[in-house]
């Protein structure tokens, strides 16, 4: 079946619609050097070349979905090479400071940053930002507590330091 045959001018449309919401997520879940149009871009690609339309029932859910494990996927091969790095040759310089606030938002996993951005920005309940990333409604509570512990505890550790 050809790609034309599973995605008509509607659901086209639907993507065009879907691409700066989509963009804004992966910017948040995504690191600072990974440009979030190349993870949207994977994403589209992936749900319009890998899926047939009938098997992808909430598109935007899909996309997000695919968009955080995109990230989480970087994250580990980031992990994987940075071991062997230290392996070879450990250096104190191999990880690298941003001199903003959104260093903390960092130090979360894809995952935790993904529920905070659609529960707090983008208003989702936390039923619909579970779907969005693909957890269980009580598994997303508990990363969202976890990751707002670990954040306040940050902040108020840097406010204690100054």
């Amino acid at each position: 079946m050809a790609a034309d045959e599973r995605w008509g001018a509607d659901d086209v449309r639907s993507l065009r619609e879907l691409y700066p919401r989509v963009r804004r997520f992966a910017a948040v879940v995504g690191r600072p050097d990974l440009d979030p149009d190349d993870l949207v871009q994977e994403a589209f690609t992936r749900a319009l070349v890998a899926r047939q339309r009938r098997d992808v029932d909430h598109l935007g859910a899909y996309l997000r979905r695919t968009v955080v494990n995109l990230a989480k996927n970087e994250r580990r091969r980031l992990a994987r090479g940075s071991a062997a790095q230290a392996r070879l040759a450990p250096s104190e310089d191999a990880v690298a400071t941003l001199p903003s606030d959104l260093s903390d938002l960092l130090r979360l996993d894809p995952v935790a940053r993904g529920l905070l951005f659609l529960v707090e920005v983008e208003g989702f309940t936390i039923r619909e930002a579970a779907a969005a990333v693909g957890c269980t409604e009580p598994a997303a509570r508990m990363r969202l507590s976890r990751a707002r512990r670990r954040l306040r505890a940050d902040l108020e550790a840097e406010h204690r330091d100054e």
